[in-house]
């Protein structure tokens, strides 16, 4: 199971998604919104795709368009999307549909959207009706938790106004809605994930200096097993294998911990890490080396660094552009930049394929691509399934 927080960078001509009033919508507005959907497809031959194809692997299709969107949440199996008049999801196949219901935001969590209408939370699983969604009733301050993998929802809750709430507290809940337990964490949870027997969760030190924490809890008791210190750095990503190790990535580096809690190895980049994936075995890095101020139009702005199990490098490639977002699918390393794709084999680093785009690439779900331009959004298949193996 693994987490990726990549920094998204929008060109700066697109303006932002306007503020929606909390409040009841209409729901003929959500009913024609699925229309819009449809006929809005048509839209999306305006975007260019420029292909560098290698042999064995296909050119990209769009699957659908979604004309004045916002991307609000990535989920195990599309997207959500923020319109005018609510929330519309959007699965890796092209097919959409309403949220029902109105909410304050939406996030994803587990094999959920949970939709925030304070007090009270909602476990939408996509494709139910409104009225069959399990309802929480929270706190004042109290938050759900980004959580990947797993069959909780966690949520967190600042436990004092001194000292920047720490210590904080969290409540996991059944997919029916049922308080399964509570317990105090010393530092601030930024967000966790979940192998169905240990929930991880990525913690910051607020009032010690901003320092990060990797903490381990059980997820059927929530007793803390063990938390170690990292950093300095912001958090990246977040991953738990199989076998109970922890690959930890901030922006100043990456690390593997034992299943208990001990730093097996440590990756010092010559850079500031933007993006990272991981499998079981392999974990992924880019580096920036503009952040750090050491580009070159020859050397290239970025790296990308491919690890092994034990910390070694397997293979490395130079970037042009800054800013590379990494994701994994079945055995592929997925790389998004501004204008542009490429497809790797991930254990070899050999090239399947790069596409310039007419647009900003933002995100990557299984084997699609979201892209945005001028308030639109397309989504692609650009054939990584389909390639060779």
């Amino acid at each position: 199971m693994s987490l990726s927080f990549p920094t998204v960078r929008k060109q700066k001509h697109h303006p932002a998604a306007p503020e929606r009033e909390p409040g009841p919508r209409n729901d003929k507005h959500r009913a024609g919104k699925v229309i819009a959907f449809a006929v809005a497809v048509a839209l999306a031959g305006g975007l260019y795709l420029m292909c560098i194809v290698q042999p064995g692997a296909t050119r990209p299709k769009v699957l659908a368009a979604v004309p004045n969107g916002e991307l609000a949440a990535i989920h195990d199996s599309g997207f959500v999307v923020a319109q005018d008049d609510g929330f519309v999801f959007m699965d890796t196949h092209g097919s959409s549909f309403p949220v029902s219901g109105s909410y304050e935001y939406v996030i994803a969590s587990g094999p959920w959207i949970i939709g925030m209408d304070p007090p009270l939370m909602y476990l939408i699983t996509p494709g139910q009706a409104a009225s069959e969604f399990p309802t929480v009733r929270v706190a004042q301050t109290e938050r759900p938790l980004p959580l990947l993998g797993g069959d909780v929802v966690v949520t967190s809750r600042p436990q004092s106004s001194a000292r920047f709430g720490e210590p904080w507290s969290l409540r996991a809940f059944s997919g029916e809605g049922l308080v399964l337990w509570e317990n105090v964490i010393p530092h601030a949870p930024f967000t966790a994930v979940c192998d169905g027997q240990h929930l991880v969760v990525a913690a910051v030190d607020i009032s010690g200096g901003g320092t990060p924490w990797a903490m381990c809890l059980s997820r059927h008791t929530g007793q803390r097993h063990w938390q170690q210190p990292l950093g300095p750095g912001a958090w990246r990503h977040l991953a738990v294998c199989p076998d109970g190790n922890v690959r930890a990535v901030l922006d100043s580096g990456a690390y593997c911990l034992t299943r208990e809690g001990a730093i097996a190895w440590v990756y010092r980049p010559d850079g500031t890490v933007v993006s990272a994936a991981a499998t079981s075995e392999i974990l992924a890095v880019s580096v920036s080396k503009r952040l750090s101020g050491s580009t070159s139009l020859i050397l290239g702005n970025a790296q990308i660094a491919v690890l092994g199990a034990d910390g070694e490098i397997l293979w490395e490639r130079k970037c042009s552009d800054s800013n590379p977002r990494l994701f994994i699918w079945e055995g592929r390393l997925i790389v998004l930049e501004s204008s542009g794709l490429s497809c790797f084999e991930l254990e070899t680093g050999n090239r399947l394929f790069s596409y310039k785009v007419d647009g900003y690439p933002i995100t990557s779900a299984k084997n699609v691509i979201l892209i945005h331009k001028d308030r639109n959004l397309a989504l692609v298949d650009p054939g990584i399934s389909k390639s060779v193996r």
